[in-house]
């Protein structure tokens, strides 16, 4: 069946029995990775995966358009997996589905996230096509987040950041003590996700055959040999903040991020 939110076409399976599955993780920890893992098990295991978050940026929707918004309820039924979220999606948070459904959230340490959302607002972030008008839509809000990357030093820019990292990753919190999340670490996959994509199927109850592995692996097992700042995939070394940051930014950083660099396992 068909659904619309915001002006945005989902294809949703109606036909579906059991739980629903939630794809969730924070920008630049390695979410694009992790989604498309997610979707191709979903193929894999003849489950529709719905990428809300994904669906609204190529249309132009800014996620504090919809992430609140009661409506997006709307779209949660039995046996679908949703995806692409960057942020706690506070607008279904409530909602039975969601609540007993089996989440996986993928989390990175925000220092190194800092420093990618950094390069890729500057560089390499995607850009909603200008053919959808939307004022004050993503397009504006990326453009907009580049020209300030552009204009300032790294160190300036992941400072100002910081506490906007911070409570992504506060919102997340409620679901340490989920028994249905499954937590990854992305410095603990990033370099294993093989073992990575068994546990994701191993969590949801999924089948996940050898080849089916490889296959996945061999469209997303990507390592820069070198560092290129305007690729996407620019460099995926864990505790890259500590060679791009000066001794004064990593000191404010500690501070600001503290309470989540704890709760999260960072030191």
């Amino acid at each position: 069946m068909e659904r619309v939110l915001k002006g945005v076409k989902f294809s949703i399976d109606d036909a579906r029995q059991g739980p629903a599955f939630f794809v969730l993780g924070v920008r630049k920890s390695g979410s694009s990775m992790f989604n498309r893992v997610c979707r191709l098990l979903a193929k894999y295991n003849s489950y529709n995966f719905v990428d809300v978050a994904g669906s609204m940026f190529s249309n132009n929707i800014n996620v504090g358009l919809w992430n609140t918004d009661p409506s997006l309820n709307q779209l949660l039924l039995p046996g679908n997996v949703y995806g692409g979220f960057r942020n706690y999606p506070l607008s279904i948070a409530a909602n039975p589905l969601f609540r007993d459904g089996k989440k996986v959230l993928l989390v990175r340490d925000p220092r190194d996230a800092l420093v990618s959302e950094y390069f890729s607002n500057a560089y390499s972030h995607s850009v909603p096509s200008e053919k959808i008008a939307v004022a004050g839509g993503a397009r504006q809000n990326i453009l907009q987040q580049r020209q300030a990357a552009l204009s300032t030093d790294i160190d300036s820019y992941v400072s100002q950041r910081a506490e906007l990292m911070r409570a992504t990753l506060v919102d997340y919190e409620p679901l340490l003590d989920d028994v249905n999340t499954k937590l990854f670490r992305y410095e603990d996959i990033i370099f294993n996700k093989g073992e990575m994509i068994e546990q994701i199927a191993d969590h949801f109850g999924w089948s996940c055959k050898h080849k089916q592995v490889e296959a996945i692996l061999g469209w997303v097992d990507v390592i820069p040999k070198v560092e290129n700042p305007q690729q996407f995939i620019r460099k995926v070394t864990p505790g890259d903040h500590r060679e791009k940051l000066s001794a004064m930014t990593l000191r404010h950083l500690d501070q600001v991020l503290r309470d989540v660099l704890a709760t999260f396992g960072y030191h």
